[in-house]
């Protein structure tokens, strides 16, 4: 039996992921997954790969009230007015429409990126993610990487499992699944960049996650995207049962 484990995400793009013992997954995914994130003075998102120290910040969103603490334990706070419309680079070559959140973010934010940056959000009830609302990975996959006992968060998927073979999630492709009380269609596989190879809590490189996934599988992939079909509760313990 195949049952999820941990869900993780972050209101912000490429910090650090926040455990949760359930989340409600929409029609666009949890509704505040990875939904800000820092764009440059070109509108192009800034994300882990590019500024591999983002992982070390953390973001609360309550309320409203988003606070941003930096590594050196320094915090921002603010409401998230939104202010002028635009097109900003994504992930995975994508353009989306995002706008700019006023406040007290630029300064303090530009000082920890190492450039000018402002904040920015997501529009249209997008989530932030790059090409699909949910995504998932299973222990057992990790494990087989043989890289020892490594942070999983390293691969950032909301949904991580637990039971079932090795890369058992790739052959859901194509099915619908469901997890708790949502039914999710899974549409890919993930292919994988520099991201998986460092750790995610110093941000420093330290296993060759990309070589080991093909010495495994004989692509530089993990993990599953997916669509939602019905949305719905998740939680922690809950089965995941391909239909």
């Amino acid at each position: 039996m195949i049952t999820v484990s941990c869900l993780r995400y972050t209101p912000v793009k490429s910090f650090k992921l926040a455990d949760y013992e359930q989340v409600e997954i929409g029609q666009n995914g949890v509704v505040d997954d990875r939904i800000f994130y820092f764009v440059d003075d070109n509108n192009q998102s800034l994300n882990q790969a590019r500024r591999l120290p983002l992982c070390q910040a953390s973001a609360t969103l309550v309320g409203g009230l988003l606070t941003i603490t930096l590594p050196d334990g320094s915090s921002v706070s603010g409401t998230t007015g939104l202010g002028d419309r635009f097109d900003s680079g994504w992930d995975m070559k994508l353009v989306i429409p995002a706008q700019i959140v006023e406040g007290p973010w630029s300064e303090a934010l530009s000082d920890f990126a190492g450039e000018h940056v402002r904040l920015a959000r997501v529009a249209e009830q997008r989530g932030g993610w790059s090409g699909y609302p949910v995504s998932l990975i299973g222990t057992p996959s990790i494990d087989a990487l043989g890289l020892g006992p490594i942070d999983a968060r390293r691969f950032r998927m909301l949904i991580q499992t637990v039971g079932g073979d090795p890369f058992v999630e790739d052959t859901m492709v194509g099915r619908n699944v469901q997890i708790g009380d949502a039914v999710v269609r899974v549409v890919e596989t993930c292919a994988r960049c520099a991201v998986t190879t460092v750790d995610p809590d110093t941000g420093a490189r330290d296993v060759d996650a990309l070589r080991a996934m093909i010495n495994a599988k004989g692509v530089a992939g993990l993990g599953i995207y997916c669509s939602v079909v019905t949305p719905g509760t998740v939680r922690v313990g809950d089965t995941v049962a391909p239909m």
